[in-house]
């Protein structure tokens, strides 16, 4: 009998087995870096509720988002062009660097010890005297000082604070503004130059703390099972910290806390929902027994809202190109207890909508989400005009399609999370020239600040319809 031969077990590659956070923050960054692919992504794809890949993929958004300081701070520490140094070696100092310049003082040892050790996992042994050097380099720039106001040895930490540095390596923002906020914001330049043409100097620094430091979760109490006030005194009966928002069914929540703790998550009392996004169903005002169609429905947040509002009454066609978002918005529904959506799934070119003429349409356009870059790290980093050009042609077809479908005397609701005029202001102006028998009533930007998401709305309507009248009247 012929003998098997043993099989050689197949080699693991260096770093793609992760079990610290500090391992899976290594593995996260790298795949994004390396292959694009998104964190969260990333972290569902993993499979597990391990709290070390949570807490892993918190340190990998972190490091994200305030990548571009990072890189300038690593600059100033490595002799080195940073075309000579690897590009694994340079996410590992990234991780390290990280940790130093917005974990706590008191970690700084454990933060530089460990990422040397995180050599090892990676395979490079090699990279430890180099990369520790590097790093006791960055702790030698760290000061305790913080400050209120921006300065060029100065970056944004936490709270809204400067901490300062021992050396001037940013622009004057007197000065170079633009530049300042680009280096020390980790914000593209080219976004900034953007941004400049509509905002002042404080609504920029406004702007730039809101994408580096996400607002509080808000929820939308449904006010068809219970009382917001009512909600929040049950919070307060269970020492949960809440605040009433800007609008009537909004309550902030002042704590990290796992949802399903929260009272009523499984009655479907609530739904995590931001106050902008709020505003823009709140403009299309749907009533009961209308006919109601949501073209770009997924997840079903601003779905259901539509269905509060219609008292669950009437019809919602819930349209989406992607089966997985179709399935969330029927979640959503589901346990919020709303009958009264349908789901549609459609072609993204060409869509066929049935159930139609609508009363009211909303057109929750996908954008560049410049408004919500606290919340969505990697969005900044694919911010460019290509990019803010192809979404136009696919905003323009959305409102070409909601014309198509809407009844004569009906309303559509155009909304991004977007704050970049070119998709909002400029682009409804763009449209309205093509559509010439449609007006514009009401158009708001809203900026992002430490409470809610940026965002705009604007209410569209034919000319010659019965919205015309009572907008003259109002």
């Amino acid at each position: 009998m012929r003998k098997q031969q043993k099989r050689k077990p197949k080699k693991i590659p260096a770093g793609s087995n992760p079990a610290t956070a500090r391992q899976w923050a290594f593995f996260f960054v790298e795949q994004w870096r390396s292959k694009d692919k998104l964190v969260r992504d990333q972290l569902i794809a993993a499979g597990s509720d391990r709290s070390e890949q949570h807490q892993g993929a918190k340190y990998a958004e972190r490091l994200i988002l305030r990548i571009g300081i990072i890189d300038i701070v690593l600059a100033e520490c490595v002799s080195r062009p940073r075309d000579r140094v690897e590009l694994t070696l340079w996410t590992l100092l990234q991780l390290g660097a990280a940790e130093l310049l917005f974990g706590p003082a008191k970690s700084h040892h454990a933060a530089i010890s460990e990422t040397v050790e995180l050599c090892r996992f990676a395979g490079h042994p090699e990279w430890t005297g180099f990369l520790n050097g590097v790093l006791r380099g960055v702790q030698r720039l760290l000061t305790d000082e913080t400050h209120d106001e921006a300065e060029a040895n100065r970056y944004p930490a936490a709270d809204r604070e400067y901490r300062s540095l021992t050396k001037k390596i940013f622009p004057n923002p007197n000065r170079r503004l633009r530049d300042y906020l680009s280096h020390a914001f980790s914000l593209p330049g080219f976004l900034i130059s953007q941004w400049e043409k509509t905002f002042s100097q404080e609504e920029l620094f406004e702007i730039a703390w809101a994408s580096l430091v996400p607002p509080p979760m808000t929820v939308r109490i449904s006010r068809m099972l219970i009382e917001p006030e009512k909600w929040i005194a049950k919070c307060e009966e269970q020492d949960i910290s809440v605040e009433a928002g800007d609008h009537p069914e909004a309550v902030r929540l002042k704590q990290s806390i796992r949802l399903s703790d929260l009272p009523g998550f499984h009655e479907g009392e609530f739904v995590i929902q931001d106050e902008t996004a709020m505003h823009a169903v709140r403009l299309l005002n749907p009533y009961p027994k209308q006919n109601v169609l949501d073209l770009c429905a997924g997840p079903g947040t601003k779905t259901t809202q539509l269905a509060e509002l219609m008292l669950n009454q009437g019809n919602i066609v819930a349209a989406e190109v992607v089966e997985h978002r179709l399935k969330q918005v029927r979640e959503n529904a589901e346990r919020l207890g709303y009958q009264c959506i349908e789901t549609l799934l459609i072609d993204r070119h060409e869509p066929e909508i049935d159930g139609g003429p609508f009363d009211a349409i909303l057109v929750d356009a996908p954008c560049s989400n410049t408004g919500v870059l606290g919340k969505r790290v990697e969005a900044r980093w694919r911010y460019c005009d290509n990019e803010v050009r192809e979404l136009n042609e696919i905003q323009l077809h959305l409102l070409d399609v909601a014309a198509r479908e809407l009844e004569q005397d009906g309303r559509i609701v155009y909304s991004t999370c977007s704050i970049d005029s070119r998709e909002n202001e400029q682009l409804i102006q763009t449209w309205l020239q093509l559509q010439p028998e449609f007006i514009c009533s009401e158009m708001k930007t809203i900026l992002p600040n430490a409470t809610h998401d940026g965002g705009f709305s604007a209410l569209l309507f034919r000319k010659d319809s019965e919205q015309t009248t009572d907008a003259a009247n109002s």
